[in-house]
């Protein structure tokens, strides 16, 4: 892990709730790739934290599907076969039209403006020179994601869809590292920007068929570079 990120941690010891987020946001940048081993006494030493909450943390990553805790063996970063991906994204792609039809709720001002907030971060990002940065593209999707959630009123299928989200982006993210990071980041703005606008005039079905839209069509970028990837190059390497 990073020195910074070891600095912050011990300024700062996480909550509970802060750990479990932390972890999982590792898992999605491949900073823990699947099939990495955690360990219960250096996570806590890292974190300068009892190994209480850290167990709780991992065995809520294990409930998610994104670790695996075997006796003998230990608690490693779960992994997933391109059929399995495939499946995973296709369920969200059906879950993502649910939205607006399972009790929606419109967003409060706080909400629209953390929207806003987020795409003036990413016209930010693509701003700068050079490849945008993977850590902060990844942590503003996550935002994004939360703020559409806020929209679900069915705690059921909010749940289903955090759970094979948290699955997927870390594929998602992997195979990012060797495509047109620049050009990613754009689609995502145009999905904030669309969901915006349907926010603005709470069209709640438009905003899961956008989400489910642009799901559908990350996976034909992302088949498309496995057509063109040459052998042995694995689309979800990080």
């Amino acid at each position: 892990m990073a020195k910074s990120a070891r600095r912050i941690a011990a300024k700062s010891a996480p909550s509970p709730a802060q750990l479990f987020d932390q972890l999982r946001q590792r898992i999605a940048t491949r900073t823990y790739p699947p099939g990495t081993r955690l360990s219960e006494s250096d996570l806590a030493a890292e974190f300068g934290i009892s190994r209480t909450p850290v167990r709780q943390a991992l065995q809520r990553l294990a409930t998610d599907g994104l670790v695996s805790i075997r006796n003998g063996v230990g608690v490693t970063v779960t992994d997933l076969g391109h059929e399995e991906i495939d499946q995973a994204y296709q369920l969200r792609c059906q879950l993502a039209a649910m939205i607006g039809t399972n009790s929606p709720r419109p967003l409060d001002p706080a909400q629209l403006a953390e929207l806003e907030a987020i795409r003036v971060a990413v016209v930010s990002l693509l701003a700068q020179k050079g490849t945008p940065s993977l850590e902060a593209f990844s942590e503003l999707c996550e935002r994004f994601h939360n703020v559409v959630n806020h929209v679900i009123g069915s705690h059921m299928l909010r749940s289903f869809i955090e759970i094979l989200y948290h699955q997927t982006d870390r594929f998602w993210f992997g195979w990012m590292a060797q495509a047109d990071m620049r050009s990613e980041v754009t689609h995502f703005l145009h999905e904030v920007e669309e969901t915006q606008r349907a926010l603005e005039i709470n069209d709640f079905e438009a905003v899961g068929y956008i989400r489910r839209n642009h799901i559908t069509m990350m996976l034909a970028r992302m088949a498309q570079f496995r057509e063109s990837a040459p052998d042995g190059v694995d689309a979800e390497a990080p």
